[in-house]
């Protein structure tokens, strides 16, 4: 049995915290270097607001505007493919997610759309001055200006591993 899309909607946003963990163990084993994801911070507000939408029959697209949380960014060459990335990952989980507790079948159209609408607000993320609505009035934007320490490099205060 299939469920309704409001119902879908209901249960994909009662499910929001644990599709983010589910993220979260996907984006690591993506391999992009990049621990915790620069969308960590706002992805469960993402999932939470994509099933609202679902639920209450509004345009998914709208959950990226509806996301609160903070966004940490590397320099531009370095987030775009990792932002990217993490989004493709955030649209599989949400198919997975739909598959599994057997969404109605339209849902998947509206993962498509909200995620298409979060990737495209990469750009706007990444510019100096974004435009009016290119990021959510409730995401802060934390620029990154170095990398990480890598994994096995030497300890800060000199001593041993």
């Amino acid at each position: 049995m299939r469920l309704t899309l409001s119902r879908s909607g209901e249960t994909l946003r009662a499910a929001a915290g644990d599709l983010a963990r589910v993220w979260r163990a996907a984006c690591l084993a993506a391999g992009t270097g990049v621990f915790p994801a620069l969308l960590d911070g706002v992805i469960e507000d993402f999932l939470l607001r994509f099933g609202e939408a679902v639920n209450a029959g509004k345009a998914p697209e709208e959950a990226w505007s509806a996301t609160r949380g903070t966004v940490r960014l590397l320099p531009r060459q370095e987030a775009t493919p990792i932002l990217a990335l993490e989004w493709r990952i955030a649209r599989q989980v949400l198919l997975s997610g739909c598959d599994a507790i057997q969404a109605a079948p339209e849902t998947a159209e509206q993962v498509d759309r909200a995620t298409r609408a979060a990737t495209d607000a990469i750009t706007g993320l990444l510019a100096r001055r974004p435009p009016a609505g290119a990021q959510p009035a409730g995401v802060l934007i934390v620029h990154q200006l170095g990398g990480f320490k890598p994994r096995g490099a030497a300890p800060h205060n000199g001593g041993p591993h």
